[in-house]
């Protein structure tokens, strides 16, 4: 009976050393698996907020500076061609105006006693507004006057500058001559005028508006 009470000990012996042995091996087999899963974790699943920002290549930034470069050159470049055709358009107005108020002072101050209706009829004809109006009420006595005076009045200009232009009016600084003869052959000493004239686009023509003699 001792015999095989010991034979039965010794045997449950080695059962429990073989259960500790293959727990052993399971904790071990579990160990390597969860270490395994850590080290492939962050590779797998990375949160939005935690991933790393990765720099951009080379040929995308030269394409990026390419693109921004090129915008801001074809942008100055328009700029630059509207701003030329503004001040060349600015100019042919200028001298339109400079030159309307240069034929309009020549017309407004040559008179000829021998044809004082048509010279009169052409200043209307190149004058608008309050000046026009004005003008024409008193055509006939400048027409009056001119016959009895027997005189011819030539006029000249010597300069003219825009002093101040805004759309489609300007005005203009003119310097003229005169010159008298009467028809007895004997002329006066020419006389020179500093005129302000305003001119206005009319329709198809840039006429006067206002003339005043500057001191």
């Amino acid at each position: 009976m001792a015999e095989r009470a010991e034979a039965e000990a010794v045997a449950a012996e080695e059962v429990a050393a073989a259960a500790r042995a293959r727990a052993r091996e399971l904790r071990g087999d579990a160990a390597v698996d969860q270490a395994s899963e850590t080290e492939s974790a962050p590779t797998e699943r990375v949160p939005m907020g935690k991933r790393l920002w990765r720099r951009p290549r080379l040929a995308t930034v030269l394409a990026g500076l390419a693109m921004a470069t090129t915008c801001a050159f074809l942008a100055a470049s328009g700029y630059l061609v509207w701003h030329h055709q503004q001040v060349r358009d600015e100019r042919q107005q200028r001298a339109e105006f400079a030159a309307a108020a240069r034929q309009a002072v020549v017309t407004l101050m040559s008179i000829d006693g021998a044809k004082a209706e048509e010279d009169v009829q052409r200043i209307i004809d190149s004058s608008t507004g309050q000046f026009r109006d004005d003008f024409q009420s008193s055509a006939k006595e400048f027409v009056d006057v001119a016959k009895e005076s027997k005189s011819v009045t030539t006029a000249s200009v010597k300069a003219s500058a825009v002093e101040s232009m805004s759309g489609d009016s300007a005005v203009v600084l003119v310097t003229a001559a005169t010159t008298i003869s009467n028809t007895a052959g004997a002329n006066q000493q020419p006389r020179t005028w500093r005129l302000s004239v305003d001119v206005v686009r009319d329709g198809g023509q840039i006429k006067m508006a206002k003339v005043d003699f500057v001191p």
